[in-house]
């Protein structure tokens, strides 16, 4: 059940080392434990808020893929370079006045990113120092166990804000996580949880001081890569391969749904409006 952690908890960060995916590039920075922990890093690096564009999606995918098949890893966090915010959710670029060849592409990179995730071999943890709003949100609910700063940032899909909805795969997972009649809720409503409404609500597993958060995830994470991995994995995939294989099939689908729906001329003035009120706030700031 959902626990608050003491700020003045001892903890035990591993030794890391970094080093530079040739698929991630800058995108992703992956740092690889140096000691006898079994507990690697990812850490979103696409400033200026680590918006999920298409390349950003393939590189988060490929950094999975990447410590995957490192034999000695059983565990990761994932983690951001900027900690104000984990990511701000899907790069409004892809969606707004976009390349209709690009689109598709786009979708399935984003798919892609959720299937690998979601069902990854490796213990998951994410260290939510600041917001996740939106695909921001879903990076942390597929991960395993989530950590979160206990003194600012907000989390939820509010995707309904901007006038489009969460795809029904993203949806079922918000289900899966916070319940049936929280994620009704959520979704319709486009609600952003501070920390300590998302761990009422089980959408975070632990709250921490700010300067704790990833240290605590790296704690977590260490205990989750320390259970048999044919156990741990097993039993993962008993909660979460159901949803991954309707995904799969339903996949093609999906994605011709989802390109009508956002080029739609009414989702197409809503993203306009939202970009354009931004706008006008980033100038006021």
């Amino acid at each position: 059940c959902p626990s608050s952690a003491s700020s003045g908890a001892a903890l035990h960060v591993p030794s890391l080392r970094s080093f530079s995916s040739s698929a991630s590039e800058d995108l992703v920075r992956v740092t690889l434990p140096t000691d006898t922990s079994n507990v690697a890093m990812l850490t979103l690096n696409r400033p200026p808020v680590n918006s999920l564009s298409m390349e950003m999606c393939q590189a988060i995918s490929a950094a999975v893929k990447d410590v995957e098949d490192n034999s000695n890893v059983e565990g990761v966090v994932l983690a951001s370079s900027n900690p104000n915010i984990l990511s701000a959710g899907l790069d409004l670029n892809e969606l707004y006045n976009p390349d209709t060849n690009r689109l598709p592409d786009f979708w399935n990179s984003f798919q892609q990113l959720f299937i690998d995730l979601y069902g990854s071999r490796l213990a998951t943890v994410a260290a939510i120092e600041g917001h996740a709003p939106a695909a921001g949100c879903m990076l942390a609910i597929c991960c395993d166990y989530r950590v979160m700063t206990d003194q600012k940032g907000r989390i939820g899909l509010n995707e309904t804000l901007l006038g489009i909805a969460a795809p029904p795969w993203l949806g079922q997972a918000m289900v899966n996580t916070i319940g049936m009649r929280n994620a009704e809720l959520s979704l319709s409503l486009g609600l952003l949880y501070s920390p300590q409404e998302a761990l009422g609500i089980g959408l975070v597993d632990k709250v921490a001081s700010a300067d704790a958060v990833v240290s605590n995830a790296l704690d977590e994470a260490k205990r989750w890569a320390n259970i048999p991995a044919q156990a741990r994995v097993a039993s993962k995939l008993l909660t979460r391969q159901e949803y991954i294989d309707r995904l799969e099939a339903m996949r093609a689908r999906d994605n011709e749904d989802f390109c009508s729906f956002v080029t739609s001329d009414k989702v197409q003035m809503d993203l306009g409006k939202y970009l354009e009120g931004l706008k006008k706030r980033t100038k006021s700031n």
